[in-house]
């Protein structure tokens, strides 16, 4: 009985496609996060982007009345 009782658990595949789904939505939050988050080259490069239009810009020697 105990036996027969396994054989079917090991052959059960029904939970193994929400296991991995769980899995991909981990892998796929952690890769998100190292994205944005503060350190991340993505926001880096974001950064630069915008530091080199701010140094094209021409330089205002303040505003005319």
């Amino acid at each position: 009985m105990c036996v027969q009782f396994l054989r079917r658990l090991a052959r059960d595949e029904r939970g193994v496609t929400s296991i991995e789904y769980g899995i991909l939505a981990a892998g796929l939050a952690v890769a998100i996060g190292a994205l944005v988050s503060s350190d991340g080259a993505f926001t880096k490069s974001i950064n630069q982007i915008f530091q080199n239009i701010v140094n094209t810009m021409p330089q205002s020697g303040g505003a005319k009345q």
